[in-house]
């Protein structure tokens, strides 16, 4: 019989067990020493190379030999919907709007997703959220849990929330909470949760993502506004460096440059329509992070793969629905 309660305890200890972990190497106060001597003698980690491509037929054939992270942003018009894949593993971080749900399917098909080990909802907005619903609705994917910075008890005002926490346990799928410091494991991935304490609102106390593979990292922001960036300049500092970034709030937040600084960003993603962004747009970009690639994933999914030094980019066509 399918013993959810069961499978919650053993996801909730693996999220402990990957914390645990990560507060004892910080507690090596060796390691912490050789990092200030590298940084004192100039001898940090060397940038990533990030070569921008045309499709993956332009990525080397050796590649498909290596171990490596695969972050695909899909096109779902200005909301956020991306796949992880690493070691044979798959996960999703927020889903889109439902009615983009196709489209979402189309790309775990593609890969011959058929199961996935998380589903990581940032927070309950629908265009973060209601694709997820339908997802476990669906029955077309084994779910091995849904993680939430929320409680189940948490009400917000639009419901997709409590819809949500329903679909879990219809579906028998087991609901864990997410905090600050949480680690998670996808394949040889390393992911690290954010999230402010302020009570700032749902968009602001997002569940962001460091994803790490080697020395390859990516930051996913969620609905991050201005204030909750500022905080996390000042609280995490050079632990929010990064290669890949994805533009907070869909390119309509103003990014401080506290925030860039920080980040150090060499390409920056934005789930939305050029069109459509407001505040991140080619000349912002210009002004603030020179040197930096920019794709808006509204205008056609975007694929990023790394090895764990280095990383390919392409971006295919808008996106067509089919009839």
């Amino acid at each position: 019989m399918y013993d959810t309660a069961r499978r919650v305890a053993l996801v909730k200890q693996r999220v402990r067990e990957n914390t645990r972990r990560r507060q004892r190497r910080e507690a090596i106060s060796l390691s912490a020493a050789c990092m200030l001597l590298c940084a004192a003698l100039g001898l940090g980690a060397a940038q990533a190379e990030v070569y921008r491509v045309e499709s993956e037929k332009n990525v080397p054939a050796d590649w498909a030999e290596k171990d490596t992270l695969r972050l695909t942003c899909i096109d779902t018009n200005r909301s956020d919907a991306m796949v992880l894949q690493s070691g044979g593993e798959a996960m999703m971080v927020d889903s889109g709007e439902g009615r983009y749900r196709r489209r979402v399917y189309a790309t775990l098909d593609g890969y011959g997703i058929t199961e996935l080990k998380y589903l990581l909802n940032t927070h309950c907005d629908d265009d973060h959220l209601h694709g997820f619903i339908y997802l476990m609705y669906s029955d077309l994917y084994q779910v091995d849990a849904f993680l939430s910075p929320n409680t189940t008890t948490y009400v917000d005002e639009e419901g997709y929330h409590q819809q949500a926490v329903k679909a879990t346990g219809t579906k028998n799928i087991p609901y864990v909470q997410i905090g600050d410091g949480d680690e998670l494991t996808l394949g040889n991935a390393k992911l690290t949760i954010f999230r402010c304490p302020l009570p700032t609102g749902q968009n602001n106390r997002s569940a962001a993502c460091m994803v790490q593979f080697g020395d390859s990292r990516a930051f996913l922001t969620g609905d991050i506004d201005n204030e909750t960036m500022q905080w996390y300049a000042a609280t995490y500092g050079e632990k929010l460096r990064c290669d890949i970034l994805k533009a907070p709030h869909h390119g309509l937040a103003t990014i401080p440059d506290s925030f860039v600084e920080q980040t150090q960003p060499q390409v920056l993603f934005v789930p939305n329509r050029s069109a459509l962004s407001t505040k991140v747009t080619a000349g912002w970009v210009k002004n603030h992070m020179p040197g930096a690639a920019l794709y808006f994933s509204g205008d056609g999914t975007v694929t990023m793969l790394t090895d764990g030094t280095d990383w390919y980019i392409w971006q295919e066509p808008n996106y067509v629905d089919p009839q």
